[in-house]
């Protein structure tokens, strides 16, 4: 079983050395590492090239994690990877949590698992007004899909190899937003499954849920319906 996980990073240079650091030394599952940098401006990638980790860097930034993920199915497809896990760079995401999205693949449950922090509430539970935000959409994909969503914008997931062929060679459209990366997934026939699992709390950069992408993040989501 090939694994792959990979850590988006943007302007995280304080953080996604301890991000890398703790995959290394912590992760649960055997798996290769990608960093893909959307571009950052600060020493991110001077920190990343310390850990002699592979990494790839995007010449323009793509406005959001989104850009991130549609390289990272076409890297995993074309090096024959069968499971491809997702963790955000800023160190929130817990390498000793990696089992637990990866499992429900290896069993057969699912082509797609989210690691939600709703199901039993433990560890960082983000703040209020976002929580709103995220239970309100998550309400209402669960409603078009008919299948329950807890913690719809968790960017701690994995994705089999079914899923990541599907990403990487049938869907040619770019990919704005997380509703829209869930409704193509279940239009394309694609299971998915929410698991419980802790994140702990940003301590340095900034999220890129800024007052601009909060304004755009309703207005584009709403679209993706």
């Amino acid at each position: 079983m090939k694994i792959l996980t990979v850590i988006s990073n943007y302007n995280e240079e304080k953080a996604i050395g301890k991000t890398i650091n703790d995959v290394l030394n912590n992760s649960t599952i055997k798996t290769d590492i990608l960093v893909i940098d959307n571009c950052s401006t600060d020493n991110s990638v001077e920190v990343i090239k310390e850990f002699k980790v592979n990494y790839l860097r995007h010449p323009v930034n793509t406005g959001g994690s989104a850009g991130v993920i549609k390289t990272a199915f076409a890297y995993a497809y074309y090096h024959g990877y069968d499971i491809y896990c997702h963790m955000d760079g800023d160190n929130q995401h817990m390498a000793s949590e990696l089992e637990k999205i990866v499992a429900p693949i290896l069993n057969g449950e699912a082509d797609v698992v989210t690691g939600s922090r709703f199901i039993e509430k433990k560890g960082f539970q983000s703040s209020f007004i976002r929580r709103i935000g995220i239970v309100l959409f998550s309400k209402m994909i669960s409603v078009v899909t008919k299948s329950k969503f807890t913690d719809i914008t968790s960017g701690f997931r994995a994705y089999n190899h079914k899923a990541i062929k599907f990403f990487a060679t049938k869907f040619k459209q770019e990919i704005e937003t997380i509703t829209q990366l869930e409704l193509v997934m279940h239009y394309g026939g694609l299971k998915r499954k929410d698991v419980p699992i802790l994140m702990k709390p940003r301590l340095t950069g900034k999220s890129e849920i800024n007052f601009t992408n909060a304004v755009k993040f309703p207005i584009y989501n709403f679209i993706g319906f």
